[in-house]
């Protein structure tokens, strides 16, 4: 699970960005458990998502519904997603740092064969370096 952001479009049309945690998967896990009738793990891709979600809401007293009142009714979220860009996220941290990458290189290398050749034997122990370190 790449990414631990959701996007929850709640029943009265709120969104909230919502960040998971291992405490959000191990209340899943725990769920499953409680819950034999659900099935399995890999019979619960499509649960495992939205519990999730809920369960970061709640723990981040964002929401006060049940599972039952989040999934069903007119109560149940509409969506939950991945955010589809940087924009839905809580922070507007600016990733891009002032001044880093302007004094980089962009021009190719300009390594001579010789210099290469040389260096090569002298990794392998071979040639004229190795009569040159003796």
């Amino acid at each position: 699970m790449a990414n631990n952001t959701y996007k929850v479009t709640l029943s009265d049309g709120t969104t909230e960005i919502v960040s998971t945690t291992l405490e959000d998967r191990l209340a899943f896990e725990q769920a499953l458990r409680k819950n034999r009738g659900w099935g399995k793990l890999e019979d619960n891709t499509l649960k495992m998502q939205p519990y999730l979600a809920w369960n970061a809401l709640r723990r981040t007293d964002k929401t006060k519904l049940s599972w039952t009142e989040f999934t069903t009714g007119d109560t149940a979220a509409l969506d939950v997603s991945v955010p589809d860009d940087d924009t839905d996220a809580d922070d507007d941290t600016d990733l891009e740092v002032e001044g880093v990458g302007k004094d980089t290189q962009t021009d190719p290398s300009t390594t001579s064969a010789s210099h290469s050749a040389e260096t090569t034997a002298a990794r392998r122990g071979s040639g004229a370096a190795k009569k040159n370190r003796a």
